[in-house]
């Protein structure tokens, strides 16, 4: 069966292959941050328009599948020309893939070592944070280790990150199917302007711990259980945030022994850089105790508590209780994984851009205007880039805080009120 509206599905996705393309050639986006604001908007307009024509192609059409990969993949082609001028993580990946290759061990030397300064070339100066070593996972080092074995440059680091996001587009839709769910709205993730700059452009190494996170719910609900947690646990090695899914499997008896599946495989995922020893979470502990970025809530608790080392302790212990209250209640690990991830961010100290990422598969199964306006939003948070360079304060600043937070929080009680209603409405039914 043919879609009804064809062509508010082909317009919008030309118009944004060919606007990722442009912008693919402004050169230093970071240099020209209300420019690359207008270009991103008129990007997440013109993919709101095509998922909300994409939710009305109920019926599985092959055309438009092959048409939403092709445009997909021609956007991300074209933005992995574009120089990673938004953030510097890339030169990071970059650097340890290449510590790695010379014999070292990068959660136990930092980047300003003096053992390793005859590694130091054109790209040093871009490594941010260079007297801490690693906080990347294990996967994650192997995955730049690759990169830097195959040609130690940024463009084959970023063709490793597309790789895996691309991927993870095709075990979307094969989750979608299994489900008996729309199958095009794997577009809501593949044509997200936020997942297109972050792994295309600026090369994010977060598209491998998505596609293992994805992986594993896919396995999961063909029962291959085994694969699943090996999966989950290598998602673990790429980002720890696939930790916070391992409440769900703690009251399911029948998961239970898996759980000793994924220690095993994240214990073994370490031992090639054990003898960092404390060097292996140093970096860790330093992260999720002094990093602050782009957070409302803690900006608020910050200046009205001032303890902002009790205040990262507080929010991380609320996400751990909600992942056990999720965990006991809920039964379906693909709405647990949801529920839990977006708690994580509202709760993070830290949000930066790339982050919001992880919540962007689950708007494929689960319709929220709060994230996908927030998925849009959070991209303001690169103002930062206009004041920096001059004053050397790493700050987005109370206004683009107010502009991606506020409408955000509204939509999100919105959301919660008629999910409310509609609970009452059926209890009253029932009764």
């Amino acid at each position: 069966m043919k879609p009804r509206y064809p062509w508010v599905v082909f317009v919008p996705g030309l118009l944004l292959a060919g606007l990722s393309a442009w912008m693919a050639s402004w050169g230093d986006l970071s240099a020209i941050i209300p420019k690359f604001l207008v270009g991103f908007t008129g990007l997440f307009l013109l993919y709101v328009a095509a998922v909300i024509a994409l939710a009305r192609v109920r019926v599985a059409h092959r055309p438009t599948l092959i048409f939403i990969f092709a445009v997909a993949l021609a956007c991300r082609v074209t933005l992995l020309f574009g120089p990673p001028t938004l953030s510097n993580d890339i030169y990071r990946y970059l650097w340890e893939g290449r510590v790695i290759v010379a014999g070292h061990n990068p959660f136990a030397l930092p980047p300003d070592a003096p053992e390793l300064e005859t590694l130091r070339d054109e790209n040093y100066p871009g490594i941010n944070h260079p007297r801490l070593e690693t906080i990347y996972p294990p996967l994650a080092q192997g995955v730049f280790w690759i990169g830097a074995a195959v040609e130690p440059d940024l463009r084959t680091q970023k063709v490793l990150f597309v790789f895996f996001d691309m991927a993870t587009m095709v075990m979307l839709l094969l989750l979608l199917r299994s489900r008996g769910r729309n199958v095009h709205l794997c577009a809501v993730y593949g044509w997200s302007p936020l997942v297109l700059v972050e792994f295309s452009h600026s090369g994010h190494m977060d598209s491998v711990g998505i596609f293992f996170l994805v992986l594993a719910l896919l396995l999961l609900e063909k029962r291959a259980t085994w694969m699943g947690f090996v999966s989950l646990a290598l998602s673990f090695l790429a980002k720890y945030l696939a930790a916070l899914l391992v409440p769900f499997f703690l009251f399911k008896k029948k998961y239970v022994p898996w759980l000793l599946l994924f220690g095993a495989v994240a214990v073994a995922g370490y031992l090639p850089f054990a003898g960092a020893g404390s060097g292996l979470v140093a970096s860790l502990r330093t992260y999720g105790t002094r990093w602050e970025f782009n957070s409302l809530l803690f900006s608020v608790l910050k200046r009205v508590f001032g303890d902002p080392d009790r205040i990262h302790l507080v929010l991380f212990a609320c996400v751990g209780a909600y992942a056990l209250l999720q965990g006991y209640a809920r039964k379906d690990p693909v709405k647990f994984a949801y529920r839990v991830i977006a708690c994580s961010l509202l709760l993070s100290p830290t949000v930066y851009p790339w982050y919001i990422v992880w919540i962007v598969p689950f708007l494929c199964f689960y319709s929220s205007r709060a994230w996908l306006f927030f998925s849009g939003a959070v991209a303001a948070s690169y103002w930062v880039w206009v004041g920096y360079p001059q004053n050397g304060v790493w700050e987005v600043g109370w206004v683009p805080l107010l502009l991606q937070y506020v409408p955000f929080y509204a939509l999100l009680g919105h959301e919660a009120w008629r999910g409310a209603r509609s609970k009452s409405a059926r209890l009253r039914e029932s009764s």
